[in-house]
Order: C-alpha cells, then sequence, then structure tokens
C-alpha cells in the first residue's frame, strides 16, 4: 500500500472560520472611499451594484476554473457607478475592504496545533482559491500559520482555479509527490472534492463548514468525511494499520 507523503488543506472555511463574515460591514470603508471621490448615493445603491457586479465574476469565475484580479470587478464597478478615479484607488479599495475582513476571521481551534504535528511525518500544503493570494499569505501570516507549510498555492498565483486538476498537478510537481501519495482536505465538495478527485490524489476528505458563502450547486461523493480537522487523526491511523 502506498505511504501518505503529503497532506493537502483549503484554506478558507477550512483552517480558516468566515462564519462571521459580514459583506455589509466590509464594504463599510469601500463607501468612504468612493464617497470621496464624488458618489453621492446611497449605502444601499453602491451595494446593490456592487454585489451584482462581484457575483458575475464570481460565477464566471467558479465555472470556468480561472482566477482573476479583484481590480477587474472593481475596475467595473467604479465605472457602473459613473465615478473618475485615479489608478490608486482601486488599490487603496481592495486594502481597505480586505483590513475590514480581517477584523472578522478567525483560526479554527488547534489549527496550528494540528498542523505543527503533521508537519513532523508530512508534507504539509495549502491550496486556495483567492483573487488576492498576497493578502491571502498576509491572513495565514497572521494567524501564524505560513511558515508552517511546505509549499502555499493561491489561484491567484496560477491564474488556475480548483477544481481544476491542474492546480494540483502543479503542487505534486513542485514537492515530487505521485498522486497516490497525497490527500487532500476542504469544505467544498465543487472545488476541493472534485479537485482532488479530478486530479487522481489518493483521498479527497469533505470536512463540514457552515457556509456564508455561495457556491455553484454540486453533488459529488467524497472518499471520507470529518466534522472537524482533528478526525483526520483516524484516517492517518487506520492507513497506517493497513500498511502494518
Amino acid at each position: 500500500m502506498t505511504q501518505i507523503k503529503c497532506i493537502g488543506f483549503d484554506l478558507y472555511s477550512t483552517l480558516i472560520n468566515i462564519d462571521n463574515h459580514n459583506r455589509n460591514e466590509m464594504m463599510e470603508p469601500v463607501y468612504s472611499i468612493i464617497q470621496k471621490l464624488g458618489y453621492s448615493d446611497t449605502f444601499e445603491s453602491f451595494m446593490k451594484i456592487s454585489e451584482q457586479t462581484y457575483w458575475k465574476w464570481r460565477d464566471y469565475r467558479e465555472r470556468n476554473y480561472i482566477e482573476l484580479k479583484s481590480e477587474i470587478w472593481w475596475k467595473e464597478i467604479l465605472e457602473q457607478l459613473h465615478l473618475d478615479y485615479p489608478e490608486e484607488a482601486i488599490s487603496q479599495i481592495i486594502l481597505a475592504s480586505h483590513q475590514k475582513w480581517q477584523t472578522q476571521i478567525s483560526l479554527y481551534p488547534h489549527v496550528k496545533e494540528l498542523l505543527t504535528d503533521l508537519k513532523r511525518n508530512y508534507k504539509i500544503v495549502c491550496i486556495s482559491n483567492i483573487s488576492e493570494g498576497n493578502l491571502a499569505r498576509g491572513d495565514m501570516d497572521m494567524f501564524g500559520i505560513l511558515d508552517l507549510f511546505d509549499l502555499v498555492v493561491m489561484s491567484s498565483d496560477l491564474k488556475i482555479r480548483k477544481p481544476s486538476p491542474k492546480i494540483f498537478d502543479h503542487v505534486l510537481n513542485q514537492l515530487k509527490i505521485k498522486r497516490e501519495e497525497m490527500i487532500f482536505v476542504g469544505d467544498t465538495l465543487y472545488d476541493d472534492v472534485q479537485g482532488a478527485k479530478a486530479a487522481g490524489l489518493l483521498m479527497a476528505i469533505h470536512v463540514k463548514r457552515d457556509r456564508s458563502y455561495f457556491f455553484p450547486e454540486y453533488t459529488i461523493k467524497p472518499d471520507k468525511t470529518i466534522n472537524n480537522l482533528q478526525d483526520i487523526y483516524e484516517i492517518l491511523n487506520t492507513r497506517n494499520k493497513k500498511e502494518d
């Protein structure tokens, strides 16, 4: 039986809890910025346009397995608001909204301890779908987990999103790991489980989480389902006993 050498994890809603994310609150500092650019309509009008544009591009990215920078939809939003803006305004908006986002997220219990422990015997990888990988790495650093990973791959790095197997292939090539030597843990059937299966990994593990985000409706059977990350020990122990 092939030995497990690598454990991959999704980031948001797998390691980092985003259940307290409130998009309206996240957009409050953005509203202040666009008011300074001359926007005089209500916050509700701004949110309606920004939500429609964001989800249009979110759906496009999800269904085509490609990653785009968030400046694409923010430029479209400002144009729909009929605002003239300097280029630096886009960066200010992205940073301001993300700083608010960071106040809304938290690390799930015992994640740091789990990763530290697993790192003793396995390669540890993070693979995340995110338009701004540098900001996601900042989130990981804020919680003290960035340096625990042997490899961190964001979809923005490759312009490819899970469930494309190409993003998993990149990890396998970088670490010189065989498909049957890697398992992957994530909270979405569409991105994580489907992606790991498409890449031919040994095991696609679904961790059940509450979701505050939209994902395309999708039904695929994971190899294992767990209720919290600590349950991964039982899977590894069972696997190791079979090898013995």
